[in-house]
């Protein structure tokens, strides 16, 4: 082989080399834009969801009036956050109430499940059939205090608007 053939083989591996580093560089990249995407995606979809979530909670602010009977529950609901809120309820009230006005509370976390201290229950979930069950079949006497149970995952107990 000649010299000029010898040339053209360097150059050529040369070549070859850099268009694998070339190929590899953009295929990295490519995958740093999918992530960032994916990344970008996701938090747009949480705002979304917590947007949605401060509107529904707009709207049970409207909805829920608190009853002025003689026979009603004093409720008190202690938040993650340790504030206190007190509400009177009918006996008759449903949890699925006890819910709503527990979200509308300020501060109140985005999910939660309602748990009792003494005795220790936790209140049947928001999104369960067991949430029509009254104040009084639930066992709840006046006086008693409910907590918010902040919830990691977003799909159990607490308030969503699909069930409102």
């Amino acid at each position: 082989p000649s010299i000029l053939d010898r040339d053209k083989a360097v150059v050529s591996t040369q070549s070859t080399g850099d268009q694998e580093r070339a190929k590899q560089r953009r295929a990295d990249e490519e995958a740093a834009r999918l992530v960032v995407e994916t990344e970008e995606r996701k938090q747009r979809e949480k705002e979304e969801r917590v947007s949605g979530r401060e509107g529904l909670r707009e709207q049970l602010r409207e909805k829920l009036e608190e009853p002025t009977k003689d026979h009603t529950l004093s409720l008190l609901f202690r938040l993650p956050n340790g504030s206190r809120v007190t509400r009177a309820f009918l006996p008759e009230a449903s949890v699925k109430e006890l819910y709503e006005f527990a979200f509308t509370c300020k501060d109140a976390p985005n999910f939660f499940t309602l748990v009792t201290n003494f005795p220790k229950r936790i209140l049947p979930a928001y999104d369960t059939a067991e949430v029509v069950l009254s104040c009084r079949e639930v066992g709840l006497e006046s006086s008693t205090t409910l907590f918010l149970q902040e919830d990691d995952s977003e799909s159990e107990g607490s308030v969503s608007e699909a069930e409102m």
